[in-house]
């Protein structure tokens, strides 16, 4: 019995011992004190960037964070942004992958989750050279147009139907479907519900797809911050297998449609997955980085592009000045007889303004993507050591 104790007391032991010595072996920036084991864990707000914001008051712009037994360095000014990012920028590029991540990433074969090196580079040349150019962007144009201008029709006729007159309207639901479908069009160059607002069997699929997605990524939170718990917490191997098939499969599927139609018209239009396919023997880009990227922009960019307009609405909203003066600009530059453009945007320099302060106030992703150093580094002044 005295020897069952042993053992597990001993490994605890030798656990802290290494922690303690790794805290004391670097000289880390300064931050709440950490319990044992859990680290700042049960110190952490609701809202994690504020819980970080009110830290960084009271210790300063760099601080260390312990989620469980692993640490996280964060900085929050604009002078430390830019020698983390920019200066050494190659030895804190790599990606802390979760063990969710590693499997939705392939072990960071996509972009969003890919380590610094040469598959990184590749991948961002893609983007940086094929992508993302002013003229593919400017081609998607009438797509983006278009979904706004159905969102409108579709809140006009909302609110205009006998029994909507005169109650609230719920524009998240709008700007959701909005959302979607634009990026969705773009992406995979189809739109899953019709003009009466009915959503294909592909549509029903991709829907189904991301929920579950939400629902494993969001199972094994604890256990990916204190690794000797996850004996406990188990990865679903099947779950997260059948969901990356799945995932898989429909990808598949719309990728076959866009060869067979390629082959058909003999040319390839703006489309992402178009893009992508016609660039695969260029870059030599495998059928998992297709997939990968593809879903990286279904995930960057359906429900940022929701939740900004909303924050931007209910400033307005809470701001009756601010919403009479970009309804002036609007009907002086735009007028009533016809929608707004992309193009317009230049001649509407309060509306930018506007959009500016909101996407500050309320950035769709407060928090970026967690870095991971390869490298010991020293950052800012008095020197700290990212580790």
């Amino acid at each position: 019995m005295a020897l069952l104790l042993i053992v597990p007391i001993s490994l605890v032991t030798l656990w802290l011992g290494y922690t303690l010595y790794q805290r004391l072996r670097f000289k880390l920036p300064p931050g709440p004190r950490p319990w044992p084991v859990v680290g700042n864990l049960y110190d952490i707000k609701p809202v994690r960037f504020r819980c970080f914001a009110e830290w960084a008051q009271s210790y300063g712009p760099i601080i260390s964070v312990w989620f469980g037994s692993t640490l996280n360095v964060i900085v929050s000014n604009s002078e430390l942004a830019k020698e983390v990012l920019k200066e050494h920028d190659q030895q804190l590029a790599d990606r802390h992958r979760s063990r969710s991540a590693a499997k939705f990433s392939r072990d960071g074969k996509d972009l969003i989750w890919a380590d610094y090196g040469p598959h990184y580079v590749k991948v961002r040349k893609v983007c940086t050279l094929e992508l993302f150019t002013p003229k593919r962007l400017e081609s998607l144009r009438p797509i983006r147009e278009d979904e706004v201008t159905t969102m409108v029709e579709s809140v006009y006729n909302h609110c205009t139907t006998t029994g909507n007159l005169g109650k609230a309207i719920l524009v998240r639901k709008h700007l959701g479907s909005v959302a979607f479908n634009n990026i969705t069009r773009l992406a995979f160059g189809k739109r899953f519900v019709n003009s009466e607002g009915v959503m294909d069997e592909q549509g029903v699929e991709f829907k189904a797809i991301v929920e579950n997605g939400l629902k494993l990524g969001a199972s094994l939170a604890m256990a990916e911050h204190i690794p000797w718990l996850r004996w406990m917490f188990p990865l679903e191997e099947g779950a997260f297998a059948k969901h990356g098939a799945r995932r898989d499969r429909l990808t598949r599927a719309i990728m076959t449609e866009h060869t067979e139609a390629r082959k058909k018209s003999g040319g390839a239009k703006q489309h992402f997955v178009d893009a992508l396919l016609t660039l695969q023997d260029k870059y030599d880009l495998s059928e998992d980085t297709i997939i990968g990227l593809l879903w990286d922009m279904i995930t960057a960019g359906m429900d940022t592009t929701a939740i900004s307009v909303e924050w931007a609405m209910a400033e307005l909203i809470r701001n009756p000045r601010v919403q009479q003066k970009v309804q002036e600009e609007l009907d002086r530059v735009i007028g009533l007889e016809r929608v707004m453009t992309e193009a317009d945007f230049s001649s509407l320099p309060y509306l930018q303004c506007v959009i500016k302060e909101a996407m500050r106030l309320h950035p769709p992703t407060p928090l970026m993507l967690p870095h991971r150093a390869n490298a010991n580094v020293k950052v800012g002044v008095p020197t700290r050591e990212v580790p």
